[in-house]
């Protein structure tokens, strides 16, 4: 059963949409602007407090801890649960675990999930073109920027260009999903048990107050902070530096370094030739952690329907 979703009402394309999908302008964009401006702005600064905490203090196991820990579940929240399984339907689940996704989705502090698979979507759809949501080699009104500040925009500035995905296009089944739009409405309350409550709640368990601050800023926001720019690297260094094992009409890359650190959606050129399969790794040597996981969850019973790209199709 569907429900209407106030916050989603009311998108339209105007006549100078560079893209199929592509809101240019408008209330949408500027609520866009607002929310990534605040979610970057509240990380960086205390993550600035996270690293003056650590010129002052001695780093102990419970900051390091913490860090590991949020870390290993919004890497998994992104990865596993954004990309693979509520934007592309790479395997079936039950509804205990598709909440727990949701819930280590939102602890990523990405900004709404819909919105996420909807961009996501419209990157797929337009992949290193025009209409790219963040692409090195193309600005949100078309132009080509292959060069320092085409990675700028992949990286960073599109998340305040004029432009927004609009959701009747890319995301009208997002809106009628009664947990993403429970999860959208409560994000922020995520977030903040993500990056301050539960962090918090950890050192304090372990150390007092002074840890409880550590875990804060080490555990919470450097820790957000720097996953962010991880993620982000993907849509940047990933279309730019790399290999190529299928060659595409895009510009998508395997970076090995970027897969540590994503636990495999650094084989970003094995995705895109095959978005929809549970694996971004397609070799023994590729290391997949979420896919590792997806395995996992199947073998328990507790994911079906994983989608497996056929030998054949594999050089």
């Amino acid at each position: 059963m569907s429900i209407a979703v106030g916050d989603f009402e009311g998108r339209s394309v105007p006549s100078a949409s560079p893209a199929p999908g592509v809101i240019v302008g408008g209330p949408e964009v500027l609520r866009k602007r607002i929310e990534y401006g605040t979610i970057l702005v509240s990380l960086l600064l205390g993550s600035l407090v996270g690293v003056y905490w650590l010129t002052q203090n001695s780093l102990t196991w419970i900051e390091v801890t913490a860090f590991l820990i949020g870390y290993c579940v919004i890497n998994v929240g992104v990865g596993m649960a954004l990309h693979r399984y509520f934007t592309h339907k790479a395997f079936e689940t039950n509804a205990v675990v598709r909440f727990i996704l949701g819930m280590f989705g939102a602890f990523a502090v990405q900004g709404s999930i819909i919105d996420w698979v909807a961009d996501h979507r419209r990157h797929h759809a337009h992949t290193d073109d025009c209409g790219d949501t963040h692409s090195p080699h193309v600005d949100e009104h078309c132009h080509d920027t292959s060069t320092w500040r085409g990675l700028l925009h992949a990286h960073f500035t599109w998340l305040f260009d004029d432009t927004t995905t609009d959701l009747n296009v890319y995301g009208k089944d997002l809106t009628q999903d009664r947990m993403l739009v429970f999860f959208h409405r409560t994000r922020w309350l995520w977030a903040i048990l993500s990056v301050v409550v539960l962090p918090g709640l950890f050192g304090y368990a372990f150390g007092g107050v002074e840890h409880m601050w550590g875990a804060i800023w080490v555990g919470g926001f450097l820790r957000t902070f720097i996953f962010l720019n991880f993620v982000l690297a993907v849509n940047s260094i990933g279309h730019t530096f790399g290999s190529e094992r299928f060659e595409q009409d895009n510009h998508s890359k395997n970076n090995l370094v970027l897969a540590l650190l994503t636990f495999g959606d650094g084989w970003h050129n094995n995705h895109h030739r095959f978005p929809r399969n549970a694996f971004a790794g397609l070799a023994w040597w590729e290391i997949d952690v979420n896919g590792y996981l997806i395995v996992a969850l199947e073998k328990l019973g507790l994911a079906w329907k994983v989608v497996r790209v056929p030998k054949a199709q594999l050089p």
